[in-house]
């Protein structure tokens, strides 16, 4: 019987179940899902607590379950992200539309509950907006030699972005 799903670099291991009500019925055992069960059997184990983070583990449970869980987590994280981008000169091989999209996967580290929301044509101010800017160019590094291969800036990271403060930001 599977006891951990592991976390790994690449994927979760050993995530495969067998909670499925009826699974074993043929050979007389009952693995439906059980209340009673459940709460005899779940544990949950803090690893490491700090400001920012929480590791912990949490044993007895589907992945299944699990993964509600951390679903339900995560929802209930106040998050921002970039939601929307003004491209004035875009010459990488990127499509505007998907340097956009992938520009709104950045998590912005900034307490959401000190900002509102845009009501109607409202115009935008400190109190709603928070402006990047990223400008950055891939360049040959040796420019001395034609032949050279090393490139600088041929990865834009989130680390590029440059913060705008808007008013009291």
């Amino acid at each position: 019987q599977r006891t951990r799903v592991s976390i790994h670099e690449d994927a979760p291991r050993m995530t495969a179940t067998v909670e499925a009500a009826g699974a074993y019925f043929a050979s007389g055992v009952d693995n439906s899902f059980s209340m009673e069960r459940f709460r005899r059997d779940l544990r949950i184990e803090v690893q490491q607590l700090d400001e920012e983070e929480i590791v912990f583990d949490v044993i007895g449970i589907d992945a299944a379950i699990a993964n509600a869980f951390r679903r339900i987590l995560l929802s209930e994280v106040p998050a921002m992200a970039i939601d929307k981008v003004f491209i004035l000169n875009n010459t990488s091989m990127t499509e505007d539309e998907v340097l956009a999209h992938r520009l709104g996967l950045i998590p912005i580290r900034a307490d959401p509950r000190l900002f509102r929301e845009r009501v109607g044509d409202e115009d935008p101010d400190e109190h709603h907006v928070i402006a990047f800017r990223l400008e950055i160019k891939c360049t040959r590094g040796n420019k001395d030699d034609p032949g050279s291969s090393e490139m600088v800036n041929s990865r834009v990271l989130s680390s590029h972005l440059q913060w705008i403060p808007q008013g009291d930001q």
